[in-house]
């Protein structure tokens, strides 16, 4: 394997296992912004001038921008825009994070810097699926007063994570129905043995399920369906932003609704590394191995 200079810069856990993944790689790497991460080797942060001097794979995090606008450090206490570092990356340098904003594209093009938005790659949006599968079974133990054997969950949607939710629901014997749009969805979860649920009729069902878990991108689960829904039931939503539950009616009707974001770096952080390890890998040899 073709030893390159990686520099990582901010991100969670999931890039600081990426780290010492690359470094098992003899991978020449250098990090910044993980000086709360509790490992004694990320304990400082070397000038970013040294970091990306002569840095052919810069990464990242999943999302590259925080909330305030600054490159997301949530392991660090710098605040680092993502101006400082695109002026000090070298051209002909190919730069991955996850949910890179349009302005920021513009200026890595403008400096001929290629970028790859992570999380639009398939490999890695399936292989997460599993860590997210995980941490909602995880949830759903700790938060309801059932076992999951026997209960009744509603999952809402049969993308990725559904499709691997249903099943691993199914395994603890659970009662599983899947809401999903397309008749061939509707098709595949009756074959795999699981209760299908036409979206359009979601009002129908959901008065008796224990819990509702929903992976649908866009709001599904509107104040009048939540309405229809039994007392007590327990609400997950594990959609990015803007999720696709009403947690305004949630609470005005009592529910416990938990959003939770960023199950992969949450649960299994190291798995996870991996996973972005061995698709930068994959995009390296996509673009010829220049970089």
């Amino acid at each position: 394997m073709h030893r390159r200079k990686y520099a990582i810069i901010g991100g969670d856990m999931r890039n600081v296992y990426l780290a010492e993944l690359l470094k098992k790689d003899y991978q020449y790497v250098e990090i910044y912004g993980f000086e709360k991460s509790g490992k004694p080797w990320a304990s400082k942060n070397a000038p970013l001038d040294f970091i990306l001097d002569g840095a052919r794979v810069i990464v990242g995090g999943i999302p590259l921008i925080s909330e305030n606008g600054f490159i997301s450090t949530p392991l660090s206490k710098e605040k680092t825009t993502i101006q400082e570092v695109i002026e000090k990356t070298g051209e002909n340098s190919i730069f991955i994070a996850g949910k890179i904003p349009d302005s920021v594209k513009k200026q890595l093009e403008s400096k001929n810097i290629k970028y790859v938005d992570i999380v639009e790659r398939e490999e890695l949006m399936v292989l997460n699926a599993v860590p997210t599968a995980e941490g909602a079974v995880h949830i759903l133990i700790e938060e309801l007063p059932i076992t999951l054997m026997d209960s009744r969950v509603l999952v809402v949607g049969y993308g990725r994570i559904g499709k691997i939710l249903t099943k691993m629901l199914q395994g603890f014997g659970a009662e599983v129905w899947v809401a999903a749009r397309k008749y061939s969805d509707i098709a595949w979860i009756e074959a795999q043995g699981l209760k299908p649920v036409p979206m359009h009729q979601l009002a129908r069902y959901v008065s008796d399920m224990d819990a509702i878990v929903n992976t649908a991108p866009s709001l599904v689960l509107t104040k009048e369906i939540l309405e229809k829904t039994r007392s007590g039931c327990l609400l997950l939503d594990l959609a990015s932003k803007p999720g696709g539950i009403d947690f305004k009616a949630a609470e005005e009707f009592g529910f416990k609704a938990i959003w939770s974001l960023g199950l992969p770096g949450k649960i299994a952080p190291l798995t996870a590394g991996d996973i972005i390890r061995r698709t930068i890998y994959n995009i390296i040899e996509e673009e010829g191995g220049v970089y």
